[in-house]
């Protein structure tokens, strides 16, 4: 039995030179076992090089009679490790069964006392790029997938789930590379594109899911439309090309890419079904396409045959639809304008109408609401409604429906509910203005009276001659509202009251004069 100390070096490249074809079958066995285009063996020979290059394996002794090899890791923690050079086995401490970086570390220590372990993984690589020069001299939907889906080997860290800068720069470097295999002829380049967009947007989907939940949520929900924007455009160009029968193979495959990707149950379905329906409105348009489009789908989802059936001008039922699905039904109603399907639209709508308040304030952000609100209330004001489902509207909308409903009272010439909503909600002028403030005063001027008052008030509590120049300028206007309604004397009787209350503002009572208000 070797026991190795001081002259462990010299006496282990003896021990190696003794068992070369030993180590040389290990070698051979961990070629034909690992291959570097599984990202877990790629990644467990690299980390493997990486402990042997920094001094990470010690031999401590060779049995000879039982041809048994103990040697130690420095990981994390110190590992055992026994080779069997009778057996070509080797046993390690750690949890992993089969082979695992610590037994590839004192192998291949063994082996570069021996042969260039530099070369050996160099040759071990190879593999990899033999396999993908035989893909791109092979054109077809498949290889196509593979070659891309090759650049995505490498497993992806759970800290850049929590940082969308890292998911960034992850993402466009991949796909970067998948772009570089890209076919030199110009009637290929766009389908590529499209082909490493979406399959690189499936294989970082679980990574992307993660980050919305995230405190950078925004970034990578801006991202996602950023995406959809590229795609949308890819798309379009593919609309625009001639298809010949070589590339009908290959819109096939991308159809069931996408109709796979769509059809996956998890809690992210509304962000795949939005890829979804931007591939069939965009470049699967044909009828023939879309009346078999359905029929691809195991079990397709409520929303899936309402969007066919928009397509197709076919009858929309909704059903009862659940609350958390509502934002889609939402985009399917602005498909439906976007068709002419009137029918769908008003289905579709009527549905919705019960779950608007859980949508707007459950199922968005706070900086969509107003939008979103904007959406709606153009939709539904394309369909019949009556004054008990407007005011029930208006109610799910809350203050961000205050410029909806504004336009409605308006509409209606409902004045006094109108001054009342302002009131209520403590609107500022501006906001009033832009809610329709010119009608009122204009149609019922006495209703605009106590807004005006409060408005002035508002700026005399600044205690500024700027802000005394603003209420002189509000005054003006409720000045013309008592003109226009034959209140003058209570306009008088009011700015007598004023001047009275503040006569210790000598610069208020100047700009009063100055405004000529009396």
């Amino acid at each position: 039995m070797f026991l190795f100390g001081a002259m462990q070096m010299a006496t282990v490249l003896s021990l190696a030179k003794q068992y070369e074809d030993t180590i040389h079958n290990y070698m051979a066995a961990i070629d034909k076992s690992l291959h570097p285009t599984r990202a877990l063996d790629e990644e467990m020979v690299r980390k493997a090089v990486f402990l042997v290059r920094h001094d990470g394996v010690q031999i401590h002794s060779f049995n000879e009679e039982r041809l048994l090899l103990e040697a130690s890791v420095k990981d994390a923690h110190s590992v055992k490790v026994v080779l069997n050079f009778g057996k070509l086995a080797a046993v390690c401490a750690c949890p992993q069964e089969t082979n695992c970086r610590h037994r590839l570390a004192v192998i291949f220590s063994l082996y570069q006392k021996i042969d260039s372990l530099s070369e050996w993984v160099a040759k071990w690589r190879d593999k990899e790029n033999e396999k993908l020069s035989t893909l791109t001299n092979k054109r077809s939907p498949d290889q196509w997938e593979a070659l891309i889906r090759s650049t995505w080997r490498e497993p992806i860290n759970d800290y850049v789930t929590r940082n969308y800068f890292y998911f960034e720069q992850l993402y466009e470097g991949r796909l970067k590379n998948a772009l570089s295999f890209m076919p030199l002829e110009r009637e290929w380049k766009t389908l590529y594109k499209t082909y490493a967009h979406l399959i690189s947007l499936t294989e970082v989907w679980e990574t992307f899911s993660a980050g919305t939940k995230e405190v950078h949520h925004s970034f990578f929900k801006t991202w996602f439309a950023d995406e959809l924007h590229a795609l949308r455009d890819m798309l379009g160009q593919l609309r625009g090309l001639h298809r010949t029968f070589e590339s009908d193979a290959f819109f096939t495959h991308l159809r069931e890419l996408v109709r796979e990707f769509a059809e996956t149950n998890d809690d992210s379905f509304s962000e795949r079904f939005e890829i979804y329906q931007l591939f069939w409105t965009e470049l699967f348009i044909s009828r023939r396409e879309r009346l078999s489009g359905l029929d691809e789908f195991r079990r397709p989802d409520e929303r899936v045959k309402a969007f066919f059936a928009l397509l197709l001008g076919n009858e929309v039922s909704p059903g009862n639809i659940t609350p958390g699905a509502a934002a889609d039904w939402v985009k399917l109603a602005v498909l439906a304008e976007e068709e002419g399907h009137q029918q769908g639209l008003s289905a579709i709508l009527m549905a919705i109408k019960p779950h608007v308040r859980t949508f707007l304030f459950d199922g968005l952000f706070t900086q969509y609401r107003h939008h979103y609100v904007r959406v709606l209330s153009r939709l539904y004001s394309l369909i019949d409604l009556t004054e008990e489902d407007w005011e029930d509207l208006f109610t799910q909308f809350g203050h961000y429906g205050l410029p909806a409903y504004s336009a409605y009272l308006v509409e209606k010439g409902m004045y006094k509910q109108w001054a009342e909503l302002h009131q209520l909600h403590n609107s500022p002028l501006y906001f009033a203005e832009e809610c329709g403030l010119k009608e009122v005063h204009n149609a019922a001027p006495d209703f605009a009276l106590p807004l005006y008052h409060r408005y002035a008030l508002q700026h005399l509590d600044e205690r500024s001659r700027t802000s005394y120049k603003q209420a002189v300028r509000v005054w003006k206007k409720m000045k013309a509202a008592c003109k226009k309604s034959g209140q003058m004397p209570f306009w008088n009787a009011y700015m007598n009251e004023i001047q009275h209350r503040y006569k210790r503002l000598r610069a208020l009572q100047e700009e009063i004069e100055k405004g000529k208000l009396l």
